[in-house]
């Protein structure tokens, strides 16, 4: 980071961390702002899963791959997941019926 004052470019830096309380204190100096991103709470872990696995989906042949979900079971027992955690609980709920094979 030293030294990017010397340049008149505009220079947009971002930094993401999932331990920020153990990122080296001269580092957290240089950052200027902070934002954090918590976890998704039940309503958008909800969402995720109805975006992710939709009632009725059907394979390519048409065959009905995802019916019946209960999406705010699925929210509730998610507690504590990031959205990439529900993405791949997603991924290998839909291979299911694949590995079957």
């Amino acid at each position: 980071l030293d030294g990017l004052s010397k340049n008149s470019e505009h220079i947009f830096l971002l930094a993401a961390s999932n331990l920020p309380w153990d990122l080296d204190t001269a580092m957290l100096r240089r950052l200027e702002k902070r934002i954090l991103i918590n976890l998704p709470d039940f309503k958008a872990r909800k969402r995720m899963f109805e975006i992710n696995l939709p009632n009725g989906s059907v394979d390519s042949n048409n065959n009905v791959v995802v019916e019946g979900l209960d999406y705010d079971k699925l929210a509730e027992i998610t507690e504590g997941y990031s959205g990439s955690d529900i993405k791949l609980v997603c991924k290998e709920a839909a291979m299911i019926p694949v590995r079957k094979i």
